[in-house]
């Protein structure tokens, strides 16, 4: 190819990308003037250095533990709606319903995932349910194939099937020694790890007993720390490719899909041979058997495993792991909520209808979820310019203007802590409160809108089971972590720093199972 020839495909090209950021910015003088929109207030930054003292700002928070106090400092002083740059990059950071219940709902088609956490995300996950960028418009496609298709295998009579989590209740229970420390949220993450890949695979990881494989095992380390590098890697934003574990990182996603494409090579055969599957003849359900009916790809087949396993496992995990934390620090909240437990049920073991009739018990899930959400910071990317409703302005009640690529992310966090939503004690751990109040928009632990969590009422019914046996079985909690405040332990999803030391002290009579 010629030099003239390649100079005029550049100028070309040149010219065209004028074009289009020319169409863009009078397609926001043109939202501007009709909207009226007004600038949220930005947080302190120095105009040299491109947003780079603000990226050291989240990094040194995320290294002490402490990012999601700092969503809060910055909500706390400059409003519910805040301006930042990083990285030379304008984003926006908010607290406000309004703005929230837009993105996630009333305007969903003016905003994706972002290219940002798709790049983060896709060498381990794949491109599954939680990945695909888009949901809105022609590229939204993937997206609700796959909602489609997985929203049947949460089905109420999966969620009903709790004979089976039974006995990795018990294998849990052997484990914990009588009056002694124990860190239960290391337990917690294994029950859930075994239970996840039982419902999925048909078959557990079985990492909760002592012969557990090693192959299984080195699964459950490498999802654990797969799980870390990826916080790093969406942290960084668009320069996630600088993320330091990247050799690591490689090794890890290579063994989990070795590991993986094990199970979803035998389903996709099966499929194809023509076999009924074992819940064809009546027999166990297994989500990755019927998932194998749709999706007849062998990396799209894994890609939707993973994202589910990632889901399913982290987020009862914490929330188990984060109530027990709150209930040694509350044991009133204990008593009581045992008192319910025993008053119900005695030592069987529950029903779903029983765990639906409990209302301490939801009571305390919901405040623990308040406080402490699986997922306490998103976002969203504007895929045209756009506005959100509030936040512009003096008084923060104006319309504000957001351009194309614009990030904006979403504090739950913060959120579910607002005094003005929640009254003074917002800060508190108190369950009682949920006996009158109501919620929209002003509660999201399992985010909302079209993208809402498929398996919500799957990971509630799991924790409401484990923390049923638990409260049975155990008849006191003491606190064994010297820290009696909360520290965060942000991965994907929201855990305990240090984990979740306690001794438990076994009931007189045993649970009947």
């Amino acid at each position: 190819m010629s030099f003239p020839l390649i100079a005029a495909i550049a100028a070309a090209c040149g010219l065209y990308y004028v074009y289009l950021t020319a169409l863009d910015y009078l397609a926001l003088k043109k939202i501007r003037v009709r909207e009226r929109t007004q600038l949220p207030p930005k947080v302190e930054q120095s105009p040299v250095k491109f947003g780079i003292d603000f990226y050291g700002r989240v990094s040194k928070a995320v290294e002490e533990n402490r990012y999601l106090e700092l969503e809060m400092e910055l909500l706390e002083k400059h409003g519910d709606t805040v301006s930042i740059s990083m990285f030379g990059k304008p984003m926006i950071l908010t607290r406000e319903p309004e703005n929230i219940k837009a993105m996630l709902a009333t305007q969903f088609e003016d905003f994706s995932l972002g290219a940002s956490r798709y790049n983060s995300f896709v060498p381990m996950l794949g491109d599954g349910i939680f990945t695909h960028m888009y949901g809105g418009g022609e590229s939204g496609q993937p997206w609700r194939h796959s909602r489609s298709v997985l929203r049947p295998q949460f089905a109420r009579q999966q969620i009903q099937d709790l004979v089976v989590l039974e006995s990795f209740v018990q294998n849990m229970f052997n484990l914990i020694p009588e009056k002694k420390t124990v860190d239960l949220q290391e337990l917690f993450f294994k029950l859930s790890m075994d239970t996840a890949t039982d419902f999925l695979f048909g078959e557990s990881v079985n990492s909760l007993l002592p012969d557990c494989l090693a192959q299984e095992s080195q699964f459950y380390n490498d999802f654990t720390r797969g799980s870390e590098i990826l916080l790093h890697r969406i942290t960084l934003q668009d320069f996630y490719w600088l993320q330091k574990d990247s050799t690591e990182f490689k090794k890890i996603c290579k063994n989990m899909h070795a590991y993986l494409d094990k199970f979803t090579t035998k389903a996709i055969e099966r499929q194809a041979s023509g076999k009924p599957t074992s819940h064809d003849l009546g027999g166990k359900y297994v989500f990755l058997e019927e998932a194998a009916k749709e999706f007849q790809d062998p990396v799209r087949l894994r890609s939707e495993l993973f994202n589910i396993l990632l889901a399913g496992r982290d987020t009862t995990a914490g929330l188990l792991s984060i109530c027990c934390h709150q209930l040694a620090r509350h044991k009133d909240e204990w008593f009581r909520l045992r008192k319910e437990v025993i008053e119900t049920l005695g030592n069987r073991e529950p029903t779903y209808e029983d765990i639906k009739s409990m209302k301490y018990l939801r009571y305390v899930l919901n405040e623990t979820l308040r406080l402490f959400p699986v997922v306490p910071s998103n976002g969203r990317e504007a895929v045209k310019p756009t506005t959100l409703p509030r936040g512009g302005g003096p008084n923060g009640d104006q319309k504000v203007l957001v351009p194309k690529d614009t990030t904006v992310l979403y504090s739950v966090w913060s959120l579910h802590r607002s005094a003005k939503i929640y009254g003074p004690d917002a800060t508190t751990f108190r369950p009682s409160r949920w006996e009158t109040l109501r919620v929209g928009w002003n509660y999201l632990p399992f985010n909302g809108g079209p993208r809402i969590c498929l398996g919500q009422q799957y990971a509630l019914t799991e924790a409401s089971y484990v923390l049923i046996r638990l409260l049975q079985t155990f008849e006191d909690i003491e606190n064994r972590d010297p820290n009696l405040h909360f520290i965060e332990d942000l991965r994907l999803t929201l855990a305990c720093h240090g984990g979740t030391k306690v001794s438990l002290t076994r009931a007189n009579s045993k649970p009947k199972h």
